[in-house]
Formats: structure tokens, sequence, C-alpha cells
């Protein structure tokens, strides 16, 4: 498996507090199966340290790792906050993409969405990239309405759903809203989003359980193995999204429609 979204450089963002803690990370990781990380440091933080000096500490925890044991393959990230001028930032290299390929990994605000999230989105697609929304279950105004997702995908946004959501750990309305986005092919993708070695680790198994039930083993492996491995070669994912039954409104409720 590769994980494409987790905080394992310390002493950057909210992630680990100490190289000690990485390790930690590192060997749940190579437990649950775990063979290729993308490595999704905060935006704010990174592109203050710059890209350089980010691969110098990535390369800092891959050494620290190997001395561990531990083999697993590490690649550069950063998980961008979206922002009106997110395209610009890429462009002028403050920002820069997943494992050096087309595809960018963003977040918004869980509340509320914000105005120009269609247009940073769009900006993006039109540059060149290809945008994966991090977890987008946790968005409250996904979680209202579904086909605002959907919307998304049909123009192309990918998605990536969080293992802890799937499993309960982030709250019913986040998991309710994992399951559907799931069950539509709206994510492409289930990461990790780990932090640390307790709460947000990347212990994965049991989401995989989870998503197994629900879509099947074909379409797990393709969102942990083979669409992650698409991202390292660069190669196209195309989302296929199935549409949401629609919301129904209060009156439509009371008489049946």
């Amino acid at each position: 498996m590769i994980d494409i979204h987790a905080h394992i450089i310390p002493w950057v963002d909210d992630g680990p507090a100490d190289m000690a803690t990485s390790v930690g990370m590192g060997e749940i990781a190579s437990r649950e199966g775990i063979r290729g990380i993308i490595s999704t440091s905060h935006s704010k933080e990174a592109s203050a340290l710059g890209y350089k000096q980010m691969q110098a500490r990535l390369e800092a925890v891959r050494t620290a790792w190997q001395r561990a044991g531990l083999n697993t393959r590490l690649v550069l990230g950063v998980e961008i906050f979206l922002l009106p001028d997110t395209v610009d930032d890429l462009k002028a290299g403050r920002l820069w993409t997943l494992a050096e390929s087309k595809y960018v990994l963003v977040e918004l605000p869980y509340q509320p969405w914000p105005s120009y999230a269609e247009d940073a989105l769009f900006a993006l697609q039109v540059a060149g990239y290809v945008p994966i929304l991090a977890h987008p279950e946790r968005y409250s105004a996904i979680q209202a309405d579904p086909q605002k997702m959907y919307d998304l995908a049909e123009r192309g946004v990918l998605g990536q759903v969080t293992a802890m959501a799937l499993v309960g750990e982030q709250g019913p309305a986040t998991r309710k809203c994992a399951e559907t986005l799931l069950r539509h092919n709206l994510v492409q993708f289930i990461a990790t989003d780990s932090h640390r070695t307790a709460w947000r680790s990347p212990r994965i198994g049991a989401a995989l359980v989870a998503a197994e039930d629900m879509v099947g083993v074909d379409v797990v492996r393709a969102m942990t193995e083979t669409n992650p491995a698409r991202i390292l070669s660069d190669e196209e994912i195309v989302p296929e999204p199935v549409q949401p039954s629609q919301r129904k409104g209060f009156f439509d409720s009371i008489f049946g429609r």
C-alpha cells in the first residue's frame, strides 16, 4: 500500500514532535502493510521552510527509519490549504505537488464552505494540476449534501477519504459521509492522515476491512495501491462518480414524494 497523506516529518507542523515518534509511526505503518508514504506536512509551515529544506528534513526521516530497519519508500508532498492565490504559489515554487507529479493535495476550512473554492480548484485544473480534495467527509457542506462532491468529481476533482473516518473515530456524521462518498465512487484514495503514534496513527487495517465490506476488495486495492502508484508515476486517474440520492425536503418527506 501507498499512503498519500501523512504527517511524518518532525518539528514542522502538528505532526510528530520528535524523530523517535516519527520512527514509531514508520514501525506502525510497516506492520499495517504500508510500503510507501507521501509526506504531506501542512503548507503554511512547509512553504515557510521551502522545498529544499523540506527535502532535507525528509531525508533525515528516511535515514532514521532505515536505521530502525524500515524500508518504506518516502517521497515529498505537501497538504495545501486552498486559497485563491494557490495556483500562483505553485507556479512560483512556493508550494509543490505530490511526488513531483501533476497531483496536488488540497484542504479547505471545515466550515463554512468558502465562496472561492470552486474557482480556485478550476484555476488549478486550467494550469495543468489535478486537485485531490483531502478528507471531504469532514466538510460540513459535503456532509449536508454529498452532491457537492459529485459536482466536483464530474469536473475531474479527486477525493481522499481518511481511514479513521471509516471506523467512526471522527464521529457518526463524518463516518456516514465517508461511507456515502465511498459507495458512490466520489473518492479515489484511502489514506491515514496520520500525525503521531497514538490517536491519528498510521493504522489502516480496520478501515480497509470496513471499506471492503462496502465496495469490495478490488476497489479498495485501487484506492490504496493502483491509484497512489499512478501519482508516483504521474499517470492519469479518471474519476467515475455515481450521483448520490437527492436529499428530500421537509414537505417531500411528509407527502412521500
